[in-house]
Formats: structure tokens, sequence, C-alpha cells
């Protein structure tokens, strides 16, 4: 006999669908995640597409699960959650099948939790994460393509969820949803705090008029209608249709989008955040557009020297146009480039917040005093003309920055690995360098890769800023003299790709030398050089 095991109202609809494609017979287990009304209700919809459905909550599995498969003989697991140790608690694969399905949006957005560490223990047998998946004999699928198997192993179904009496509303009403999702770790309080801050931002900007919780992980919203309703969003949309003519759909990478977009009546707009960048630019290959979305509204400044940087400077402004924080002011600063920077410059010189100025080649400090002279707010960021910011660099450094009156400095890691350029967001939230350990550390190396770093002007304009004749150091010898033991920080967070050129690899290698050399402060190397 089959079991089908689903853990959400989402897999519920795909598992109809693979019971109308095999037409076998199902028993059904539907694990309960979360107190929301919808686990319960479509754990008994189970019960029209299997002969018997088990229903019980996580933590009071071990009795209902014996008892329910006590007489019974299963051949075949379909399962969607691919890491779920009770589903694997009974799976025997020298007496069973293993076939898969969808989760979510796991299928079409990696890496995700189940691409990620596949050599870990999910089966009491002792097996890993891979090799199960390894034994999945076919993988259902509502979506055009899944990255989670191969295509010779990928089954495609149509997702229906259109009620076969429905009737579209034709009477010029308009109404405006949210869709409800976690964002970072559900685990973690400070994720779920910035979750309900994009939220309600993102909420205010669309003008929403309801908002719709994740049935799996609620946040809690304030100053809106919180919707309460019997069915998944897919089939929801329905309902609405029948008493609005027009359903205006927001959220952050909610997979819901893909499946109602094409629906007569309904508009879809998604919100790109620094948390969620990755899935936003995949679901933007699926046809769904974004608007950026940043926690804070102040404009920093972006400084960027640069000299005969054509080949690299184009991708280092795109990368700034890409960010999540879309507030800032560009000075592009030409030390006197003879080759066509430019000219690769001009075609951006239409955005309003980019500025380009030509100077007299006259070396990379002054270039940098001219373009802190240029700049107009309390904060400044460094970028380089050959360097990478990633999506969620500006945000990130900046919410450092702005969470902390203290800090009048912040920084992150770099990466030379080119392949890291497009990766999905890795936060780290220990090992961060600051207070006496960084302001010792300091006098020995540079801790601060100058194009991740964001500053005060203030304090800046307190420590002398960049002075002349200290190319090659201008910017370790402005972090000496502004850095003290409580002002400074270093996430431990990658944020912007650095291109080694043949000189960053001198100056480096001449760096990693200086770093050796102990009990000397930077102006007493610098004097001796």
């Amino acid at each position: 006999m089959n079991l089908i095991f689903c853990t959400s109202p989402f897999q519920v609809l795909v598992a109809r669908e693979v019971a109308r494609h095999t037409n076998l017979e199902f028993y059904g287990m539907y694990l309960m995640m979360s107190n929301d009304s919808r686990q319960l209700i479509y754990a008994e919809k189970m019960k029209e597409f299997c002969k018997e459905v088990c229903i019980f909550k996580d933590g009071i599995v071990k009795e209902p699960l014996q008892q329910f498969l006590s007489d019974k003989v299963i051949t075949s697991l379909y399962l969607a959650s691919l890491d779920n140790p009770v589903a694997y608690s009974f799976f025997n694969p020298n007496q069973m099948q293993l076939f898969t399905f969808d989760d979510g949006s796991t299928s079409i957005i990696v890496p995700n939790m189940y691409t990620q560490n596949l050599h870990r223990v999910v089966s009491p047998l002792g097996l890993t994460l891979g090799q199960m998946m390894s034994l999945s004999q076919k993988h259902f699928t509502v979506f055009n393509q899944t990255k989670l198997f191969e295509e010779e192993r990928q089954v495609r179904l149509t997702l229906n969820t259109k009620p076969q009496e429905f009737k579209r509303a034709n009477n010029g009403k308009v109404i405006r949803v949210f869709l409800g999702q976690a964002l970072g770790s559900i685990f973690d309080e400070g994720d779920i705090q910035l979750t309900k801050q994009l939220t309600k931002k993102a909420i205010q900007d669309c003008k929403a008029d309801i908002y719709y919780p994740h049935p799996r992980a609620v946040v809690e919203v304030e100053g809106i209608q919180v919707a309460a309703p019997t069915n998944c969003f897919e089939e929801e949309i329905y309902s609405l249709l029948e008493e609005y003519e027009f359903v205006e759909v927001y959220g952050f990478y909610s997979t819901a989008f893909l499946f109602v977009k094409e629906i007569e009546g309904v508009k879809v707009q998604a919100y790109r955040t620094f948390l969620s960048s990755f899935e936003s630019d995949i679901l933007l290959e699926h046809g769904i557009q974004y608007r950026n979305l940043s926690l804070s509204d102040t404009c920093v400044d972006i400084v960027m020297p640069v000299y005969n940087g054509e080949k690299t400077i184009d991708e280092s402004i795109q990368s700034i146009l890409n960010q999540t924080h879309q507030k800032f002011r560009l000075w592009i600063v030409d030390d006197g480039s003879t080759d066509q920077t430019q000219e690769v410059c001009q075609k951006y010189l239409t955005d309003a917040r980019i500025h380009y100025e030509k100077l007299v080649h006259q070396g990379i400090s002054c270039t940098l005093i001219s373009g802190v002279t240029m700049t107009q707010g309390e904060f400044i960021a460094r970028q380089d003309a050959d360097d990478v910011w990633m999506p969620w660099h500006l945000e990130m450094v900046l919410h450092q920055l702005e969470s902390n009156s203290s800090l009048d400095i912040v920084g992150s890691r770099v990466t030379a690995d080119e392949d890291e350029k497009n990766r999905k967001l890795k936060r780290n939230k220990q090992n961060h360098l600051f207070g006496e350990k960084l302001w010792l550390q300091l006098a020995y190396q540079n801790v601060f890769n100058h194009s991740t770093v964001i500053f005060r002007k203030s304090a800046y304009l307190e420590a002398g800023g960049y002075q002349e004749g200290y190319d090659g150091f201008e910017d370790w010898h402005l972090w000496a003299r502004m850095v003290t033991k409580e002002n400074a920080f270093v996430l431990n967070n990658l944020t912007v790709y650095y291109r080694l050129s043949d000189s960053h690899d001198r100056w480096m290698a001449f760096r990693t030398r200086l770093a050796k050399t102990r009990g000397l402060t930077l102006e007493e190397v610098l004097e001796g050089e």
C-alpha cells in the first residue's frame, strides 16, 4: 500500500495532484507543524484522496504513529519534507520504495536546507540526506522546473485550484493583500524582529488592505486587518475574485505568486530585501517583478575613486545599482584616466543619483579627499572601481552602524572567489571583530577592507580625514586615527567580492609582510618605509 506524508497545506495540494496523476490508493499522514487553523483543515482534506488519514502534532508522534501503522503494510512512501525524521522513522529502503514531491520554494530556490549538508544523517538506519534523495524513484513537481532532482526523474503536474463553480466579480472593486512570510531564521529573535520591521514597511508601501499570515511561520503585525483564511492562498485567491474584480497580491518570495500571477484580474508584486535578495532574483527568472525594500531611509554617499578602470568599473557600478538599499549618491572620482573609463560611466549619468568628476591625475589620497568633499550626508561608503558589492552589502553594514550610535565605522568580510558573487547570503552571527581586540589588531594590520566600509563623516572630519602622501596606505592611515576601542565593528559576513589584480596582489603581499612586524604602530611602520 502507498502512504503519502504531508506537513503543510501546500503539500496537501500537491499530494492531491499526485493521487490524481498516479490513480493509486493511498493512506495519508499529516504532521501539524504549527497551530494555524489551516493545518487541521488541510489534514482533513487528505481524506478526499486517501483511504485513511493519521493526523498528529509535532512532539506527540510515537504512539499515534505506531497505532496507525500496526495493521498496515507500506510498500511506497511519498514524501515532500526530504529530511523529516518522523517519516524516516518507519521507512525501510529494503521493503519500501521512495517517491518525492514538492515542499514549496525549496523546489526552485537552491541552495536550501535540502541541498546543503547532504552528508547529515536523517534516518535511524544511518542514511544521509543525500542517500535518501538518491533513493527517490520519481519526483512529482507542479513547477516548470525543479533543481532538486535531475530532469529524467521529474514528473510534471498541473496545480489546479480553480473551483468548478467559480464566477469572477464584475464590480470594479480592488483589494490589496499581503502574504506574510518569515525572513531569515524563524528561530532567531533578531531575524523575527527584522521580518516584522520589513513586513510593516512593505504593508505601508503597498497600502495593503489585509494581511494573510503564513500557515507555518506566523509573523505578528499591527495596524492592518489580519485574515483568518481556511484555505491556502492558491485556493483563497478565487474566493477573493468572487468578491473583488481585481486583487493585488504583495509579499516577499512566496511561491504562491507563481500560481496566481496568470489569473485574470490578479496583479503580483514582490519585495526584495537584504535577507531575501537571492530568492527574489530567482523568482524574477520566473516572471515575478520586485521592488527593493530597505530597513532604512538614510541616503548613503558612496565615493568611488578610479584610474583607468574601463574593464571593471561597469560591473562595480552595476553592483551598486543592484543593492536592496537604493537611497544613495554615487560619486565617481576619476583620477585622470587615459582609457575609456569616462565613456563607460557616461551611460549611467542619466540616473540622478550618479555623479562623475574627472580630475588631473594626482594619486589615490588626493582623489579620495576630493571625493569626500563632494559628499552631502553623514554616512560615507567606500567602493573601488574593480570590486563588486553583493546585493545586501549596503543595507547590512548601514543597519549595523545605525543600530548602535556609539559606532563610527563598520566593515565586513570580502572574498576573492568569483563564484561567491552570486551566492545566497550566509549570515554569521558570531566572531565579529570589535572593541579592544579590533583596536589592537589595527596596529599590526588593516582589518578593514576599504570597499566594505561605511563611516560617519563627523568622525572622518574629527580624525583629520584622508591625508596626502600615504598612497597605498591611505585607508589604514585614516582608520588608525579614527578608530577607538568602542567605535568600530567588522561584521563576520561576506558582502564584497574583492578583485585581485596584479597591483592588488603586490599590495597584499606587502601588507602581509607589514602585519608580521610586531610592536610597531602604523605611523612607525610607514616612517620606516
